[in-house]
Parts: C-alpha cells; sequence; structure tokens
C-alpha cells in the first residue's frame, strides 16, 4: 500500500514539473464547489478499562465542497458538512446510572442500578482541511489522494438503547417511554478533532461537471466524551473515568463543478 502511495504522488509531482503549463488552460479551475454525501460505518476506540465498543455504528452525512487549486494536480480541500455518528459502548464494571424520568409532567430523579450499554449518537457540524493530490485526466477520470485533519463541531447527543437492570435482582430492559433517549450533552466534548486520509476518483461527466467516489477514513485524536462522567458511577460514588475516541470509515459520493 505504502508503495503505491509513493509511486502515485511521484506520478503527480512528476506531472507539474514536466507538464506545459500547470496553471493555465480551458480546463483549470482555482476555485471548485460541490455536493457530497458521506455514508458509512462508527465505532468507539476505548482507551480506559470498565467499557469496551460493542460493534458498528453508523455514520452519514452531507454537505458542500470547496478546492482551492494550488496548480493542476494539487489542491486545498474544505467545506462544511452535517453529519450523524453512533458508537455503541458495552459496559464491564459495576456501574449506576443517573438520570431524570418524566412522569405527567414532572421530573424525577432515578438511578438504575446497573449500566450494561448504550448506543451514542452525535450530531455535528464538520470542518475538514485537507491536502489533495490528483493525476492528470486519462480518459474521462481523474484519480487522487487526500489527507489532512477534520474538526468536528458537536452540536447535539443523545444516548438511546440504555440497556440496565433498574433494581438489585431484576433482569436487564431497556429504558422506555421519555427515557428511551437521554440528552447526553454534558457529557460531550464541544470539539473532537480527527485525521482523515482516502482516496477515489472523479469521472467527467460533462464540461466542468464531474462525478465523485471515494472512500475516506477519520479517526479521533481527541476525546468526544468528557473525561469524568456525571450520570455514570460506581456504588460508592466515585465518578466513572473513560477516555474514548471517535472513528469512523465512510464512502464519498458527490458532483463537483
Amino acid at each position: 500500500m505504502k508503495k503505491i502511495i509513493t509511486s502515485l504522488i511521484i506520478f503527480i509531482l512528476s506531472s507539474n514539473v514536466y507538464g506545459q503549463d500547470i496553471s493555465t488552460g480551458p480546463e483549470f479551475r482555482k476555485h471548485r464547489f460541490g455536493l457530497k454525501g458521506t455514508p458509512g460505518v462508527a465505532y468507539f476506540k476505548v482507551n480506559k478499562t470498565g467499557k469496551k465498543n460493542k460493534g458498528l455504528g453508523y455514520h452519514i452525512g452531507g454537505g458542500l465542497n470547496y478546492e482551492y487549486s494550488l496548480s493542476r494536480n494539487v489542491a486545498i480541500a474544505s467545506g462544511l458538512i452535517f453529519s450523524q455518528t453512533n458508537g455503541k459502548v458495552e459496559y464491564t464494571d459495576s456501574l449506576g446510572l443517573d438520570y431524570v424520568s418524566i412522569s405527567n409532567g414532572t421530573e424525577n430523579s432515578e438511578r438504575a442500578y446497573r449500566l450494561h450499554s448504550r448506543s451514542y449518537v452525535f450530531k455535528s457540524v464538520d470542518i475538514p482541511l485537507k491536502f489533495k493530490f490528483r493525476t492528470p485526466e486519462l480518459g474521462y477520470l481523474t484519480y487522487y489522494l487526500e489527507f489532512g485533519s477534520t474538526v468536528n463541531i458537536i452540536s447535539g447527543a443523545f444516548a438511546r438503547k440504555n440497556l440496565v437492570t433498574l433494581n438489585e435482582g431484576n433482569t436487564q430492559s431497556l429504558l422506555s417511554g421519555n427515557e428511551s433517549s437521554l440528552d447526553v450533552g454534558k457529557e460531550v466534548v464541544f470539539l473532537r478533532g480527527g485525521v482523515n486520509f482516502g482516496g477515489g476518483v472523479e469521472w467527467n461527466v460533462a464540461g466542468n461537471t464531474s462525478l465523485l467516489f471515494g472512500l475516506n477514513g477519520n479517526f479521533g485524536f481527541t476525546n468526544i466524551l468528557k473525561k469524568n462522567s456525571s450520570t455514570i458511577s460506581y456504588d460508592h460514588g466515585g465518578s466513572f473515568k473513560r477516555a474514548t475516541n471517535l472513528n469512523y470509515i465512510a464512502l464519498q459520493v458527490g458532483v463537483q463543478f
């Protein structure tokens, strides 16, 4: 894989050096805009004891693309993507869950004896900043590699499928009713940082319009959940400490102008 990436970068740089003109021409555009969708899968990387990732969640997003071309073959890519990402957690320590129930319009503080697992959903506005390396057009196709980082601004978060034991001796059950989805906005870090890299192809269909197909991996280097939980705790009252990175791998499907 490293040899393929190295060969492609050398090919791109060689095209820049020996091409007749890297910054002019009927097909060259300094500014390119587009629309993109990003369906994919997500998972947690857990760096503390007491919990573990529980299978794959989903990632879905869509929004605007923008590219500023430095030459025919190199561009700076950014955009504005609105996304929703889901990750699942299983708890292996003996932990209780504090939550607020609503009955006849009245809020009541409750505590589940054990929290076994839950599914987090994060809504965010994503701002990527990447270098994009493109090959010259081969027929109607242009291949590319990209790498950079993404800032996710978390706009909302909730936990659903909360599997608990309500009281000692009871069987496991899911919280339901008004408590089926618990607001966990106070548990979430406002900004998430991630490293992303990927590749794909642009297929020119007419004039300056191209279809975009690719694959991109986004791996968090900051925690998305706060270190100390305000709602999950041990029976003796000690807070539950955690270190949780959210990662996702997504298809890139869109149109460039």
